[in-house]
């Protein structure tokens, strides 16, 4: 199993890559969405029972929520399903009883 501050600086990688895409392509990457909430269930099993996440963590999955959410209407797919997975899966992240 990865370090915690590896899967941390993947989701980060991740994250990037999936605004830049969206940016650029006007569509929802999902291939890389369905990497991340790999990587973001990983990361809530190594920080489970813990109270906090770091203010970098917050910071980026609120950053990319609120964009994905706003880039919303400019997608050419209108698909948005995958949004809602990725929404558990944050949340799940904040609070461990969500979404087990």
């Amino acid at each position: 199993m990865k370090e915690e501050v590896e899967i941390q600086n993947e989701i980060s990688s991740i994250i990037h890559k999936i605004i830049i895409l969206m940016r650029k392509e006007k569509k929802l990457p999902k291939e890389q969405i369905v990497i991340l909430m790999n990587y973001l269930e990983e990361f809530r099993e190594l920080s489970k029972g813990r109270e906090f996440i770091t203010k970098r963590m917050a910071y980026e999955l609120f950053y990319l929520y609120t964009n994905v959410s706003s880039q919303l209407d400019y997608n050419k797919d209108k698909d948005s399903s995958i949004i809602t997975e990725l929404y558990m899966a944050i949340t799940s992240v904040f609070n461990e009883k969500l979404y087990q």
